[in-house]
C-alpha cells in the first residue's frame, strides 16, 4: 500500500514553530561555543550604515552558499547509493532548491542516508569551524540558518523511520510517499 505522508496543520504549525525557534536556539549555543573557545572577541571590520550593508550582504552570500553546499551533499549522497541527482529551483511560493523529486523510489536506508547526510556532515563541519576557525564569528549565522533549513530532511527521516525496514520512500510534489515492502512482492 502506498502512503502519502503530507504537511497536515498540525505539521505545518509544529514545523512553523521549530522553525522559529531553532534559528534563535543554535545561533545563541553557537555564540555561546565561539566565546567559550576564543579568548579575545573579533572585531567586525565594518564599520557606519555601508558597514552594517556590507556584514548583512556577506552573511546572506554566506546563508547562500551554505544552501547549495548542502544541496551539493544530498547529491553526493545520492550518487554514492547509486541514484542520478537532478537540480530543482522553484520560487512559488518562496525560493527553494531542491534535488531529485522524481527519481525511482529509495530504500528506507538510503532514504535516511541521503537525507540525513547534509545535517550530519555539513552541519558537523560548521560546528567545528565556529569552535577553532579563526573566521568562527563569520560561521554562526549560516550555521543557525544550516540548522533551520534541516528541518524539513529531519522531518521526512523521522517519518521515514517509523515505518519497517524494506519501505520504499520517494519525494513528490504532494509530500513523501512511502510504499509498504509487501507491495513490492506482488507482480
Amino acid at each position: 500500500m502506498v502512503q502519502l505522508w503530507e504537511r497536515s496543520r498540525a505539521a505545518e504549525v509544529l514545523l512553523g514553530l521549530t522553525g522559529f525557534v531553532a534559528f534563535p536556539v543554535s545561533a545563541l549555543l553557537l555564540g555561546w561555543l565561539y566565546l567559550s573557545t576564543h579568548a579575545g572577541r573579533g572585531r567586525v571590520p565594518f564599520t557606519g550604515e555601508v558597514g552594517i550593508l556590507l556584514l548583512v550582504g556577506v552573511l546572506v552570500v554566506a546563508c547562500v552558499a551554505t544552501a547549495l553546499v548542502h544541496e551539493g551533499i544530498h547529491a553526493l549522497a545520492m550518487l554514492l547509493v547509486g541514484h542520478r541527482p537532478r537540480l530543482h529551483f522553484e520560487t512559488a511560493p518562496y525560493p527553494l532548491l531542491s534535488l531529485d523529486r522524481s527519481d525511482a523510489p529509495y530504500g528506507r536506508g538510503r532514504f535516511v542516508v541521503v537525507t540525513l547526510a547534509p545535517f550530519v556532515l555539513l552541519t558537523g563541519a560548521m560546528v567545528l569551524g565556529v569552535a577553532v576557525s579563526p573566521f568562527a564569528g563569520w560561521l554562526i549565522v549560516p550555521t543557525a540558518f544550516h540548522i533551520t533549513a534541516c528541518k524539513m530532511d529531519l522531518a521526512y527521516s523521522f517519518v521515514a523511520l517509523r515505518h519497517p525496514a524494506g519501505t520504499q520512500c520517494r519525494v513528490g510534489e504532494s509530500g513523501l510517499e512511502l510504499t509498504d515492502p509487501v507491495d513490492y512482492l506482488v507482480p
